[in-house]
């Protein structure tokens, strides 16, 4: 058999072997099946402020009930290195998820919280809403997510930090003035230097709602997971580092946004 015929029945039996492999878990979730088209609703969570009776967005999953439009309050608690940044935005999450979902085989629209109205606007009223107006879509996914920094020491966080979001080369000006760069540190977080970070990373809390019943599919709530999820952990990056390394303001959002682009490829389940 020549190498082209060879290559051609591999291209004919690529996607039997892929449904092969998938068969069991569809025949054991048969919730999955069908679940394409995804109305995609995304909204930040600022580390400072929070949800009524919710600290933080992992202590608990989306649900119907959920305020997804707050109103936010001052947080209960924040950890004092902790910085929010606000070059992580929605054009860049939106980009982010919408990738991970179209590498999963799913068919997602991004859209936005419809009307202001008095009060919080809840999830169950928003797939309402939606449903209303385009009854085409196969589920719902709402995500909320929160970038942060963590400096190095609590003394050398920016004061305004409880009240407010920093750029990154703002908080680079604030931590190391006129240089550009500030230290990444290493493993050796106990004997960085004040004026570097240890950690920055994006929170998530995702959950996919079925548009036929409102039930979740599966859920996400930072290192919290739910429903019929086939999770494969993996290394991503930044890996550990045995020395510290100059990072500036592109470096450290293309970090983050790299991190949550694996943690997402691992995460979400695929389209069957």
């Amino acid at each position: 058999m020549t190498l082209f015929c060879l290559a051609l029945v591999g291209m004919l039996l690529l996607p039997s072997c892929t449904s092969l492999s998938n068969l069991s878990f569809i025949q054991q979730y048969p919730d999955y099946r069908g679940i394409r088209r995804v109305a995609v609703f995304i909204q930040r969570w600022p580390a400072f402020q929070q949800l009524p009776n919710q600290n933080d967005l992992g202590a608990d999953f989306i649900k119907k009930s959920t305020p997804f439009t707050g109103p936010w309050q001052p947080a209960g608690s924040i950890n004092p290195r902790a910085v929010d940044i606000r070059d992580i935005d929605d054009e860049v999450m939106a980009e982010v998820l919408t990738r991970a979902l179209i590498e999963k085989g799913y068919q997602p629209f991004v859209s936005g919280v419809f009307s202001p109205q008095p009060g919080p606007i809840t999830v169950e009223e928003i797939m309402a809403k939606s449903q209303a107006v385009n009854p085409q879509f196969d589920a719902f996914l709402f995500c909320f997510y929160s970038p942060v920094v963590f400096c190095a020491e609590a003394k050398a966080t920016p004061k305004e930090h409880r009240q407010r979001s920093y750029g990154l080369q703002e908080l680079i000006e604030a931590l190391n003035p006129g240089l550009g760069y500030l230290a990444w540190a290493g493993p050796r977080a106990a004997q960085a230097p004040p004026d570097s970070i240890t950690h920055a990373f994006i929170y998530v809390s995702l959950t996919m709602f079925k548009a036929l019943d409102w039930r979740p599919l599966w859920e996400i709530a930072d290192s919290q997971l739910g429903g019929r999820m086939r999770v494969n952990l993996a290394l991503c990056p930044p890996a550990p580092t045995d020395e510290s390394y100059p990072a500036d303001a592109a470096m450290i959002q293309r970090l983050l946004a790299a991190n949550l682009t694996c943690r997402l490829r691992h995460l979400i389940p695929d389209a069957f």
